[in-house]
């Protein structure tokens, strides 16, 4: 079995990625962020746990898909007061079976937060399905985020260009 990438994917209402990482770079926060028809997406790669020496059956009924990843809570619950209308964060835990039965297993969640706060779990199906197929694509390890066109690091950027790229993306929507 290999993993899939551990990434969280936060859907924001920004409509532009230059405005969206300009925003995150002002207020310190480091992520990727790609342009998507749907919206700016934010996306944070997650540190995977170092595997413990026994397997322990403890881990599989634990994984009920409720708890949220410490990076991508912070992230999500920092852009939802950022974006004032809120956010949905997504989630995945995926591997890839090279055994007898190929393919990718896994569990997917997604959470709306509102004012720095995590809300209800939303059927992740149905905002996969109302949202840019780049999201898909990075959610299951189809495209590195770093390949996406328009893709940027928050992170990397000073902060006079985060501010000129912040106010020129709220002058006109770029995809």
């Amino acid at each position: 079995m290999s993993e899939v990438p551990a990434v969280a994917v936060v859907l924001t209402p920004v409509a532009s990625a230059p405005a969206l990482a300009g925003l995150c770079a002002m207020s310190d926060v480091d992520v990727h962020v790609v342009p998507s028809r749907s919206g700016a997406v934010a996306v944070v790669e997650l540190e995977r746990p170092e595997p413990a020496g026994d397997w322990d059956i403890g881990e599989l009924l634990a994984a009920t898909g409720e708890q949220v990843p410490p990076q991508a809570d912070e992230v999500a619950k920092a852009l939802s007061r950022l974006t004032k209308t809120g956010v949905v964060l997504i989630t995945a835990s995926l591997t890839t079976d090279s055994g007898v039965e190929q393919g990718l297993s896994g569990q997917l969640t997604a959470w709306r937060y509102a004012g720095g706060e995590q809300g209800e779990q939303v059927a992740v199906g149905l905002v996969l399905a109302g949202a840019d197929d780049v999201v898909e694509d990075i959610v299951l390890g189809r495209v590195r985020v770093t390949d996406v066109p328009g893709h940027q690091r928050s992170g990397d950027l000073p902060r006079w260009k985060a501010a000129r790229m912040f106010a020129k993306g709220l002058r006109r929507r770029q995809p």
